[in-house]
């Protein structure tokens, strides 16, 4: 691991005891962000489904056991263990995968998925119309795409502790919409929710044509 890596804080890059202990409060802080995703995703038996950032495979399981397939990316190795653990019966079955890397560069081939989502991660993402690029390229055309920011410019808060921090980036409305216009979704929509310390949680939503 990379001296970057080891300094990352861990809800960014889970590892050892720490990252497990991590993980599990993790889930349970995020319960609104998955059954608000959740909604907007509109998940069907045929999709196919790619988490991106999928820490260790709870929305997976819980929200999508009724999916046709799905996949996980996660930059943390303990987090794909911990995801191909909690999912083993549909891995064993063929039915998920689970890799470690980077949101940047996708290890999937061209219109392999159905849906792709991200959730409690991208502003973060030290690249994120790349890993944008990404989804919509294994995304089918059809295909549509959620990302959620807990907190974003639009909800009142000061965040300048986490920017400062965590190198956490406030995302506008209009930067959001920009950002998927660039990366080649159309059809791009934009909802608010309220969560966990999250008073007005966006959830973006595009479809590549």
């Amino acid at each position: 691991m990379n001296d970057q890596k080891k300094k990352a804080p861990q809800f960014v890059l889970p590892r050892g005891f720490a990252g497990r202990v991590t993980v599990i409060f993790m889930n349970r802080g995020h319960k609104s962000i998955y059954e608000n995703v959740a909604k907007v995703l509109k998940l069907q038996p045929e999709d196919d489904l790619l988490e991106v950032a999928c820490g260790n495979g709870y929305f997976l399981k819980k929200y999508a056991s009724h999916v046709h397939s799905v996949a996980g990316l996660d930059l943390s190795q303990l987090s794909v263990k911990l995801a191909a653990r909690k999912n083993k019966g549909r891995v064993a079955g063929g039915t998920a995968k689970f890799v470690q890397g980077e949101a940047s560069q996708l290890h999937w081939e061209d219109n392999k998925f159905s849906v792709a989502a991200v959730m409690g991660s991208f502003p973060v993402f030290p690249k994120p119309l790349e890993s944008l690029k990404e989804m919509y390229r294994v995304l089918r055309p059809g295909g549509r795409v959620v990302v959620s920011m807990e907190w974003n410019a639009e909800d009142g808060k000061d965040h300048s502790k986490e920017v400062e921090k965590y190198g956490y980036r406030i995302w506008a409305e209009d930067g959001v919409r920009a950002i998927m216009k660039e990366a080649g979704f159309s059809e791009i929509s934009i909802t608010y929710a309220k969560g966990l310390m999250m008073p007005k949680m966006m959830l973006a939503r595009g479809v590549k044509q």
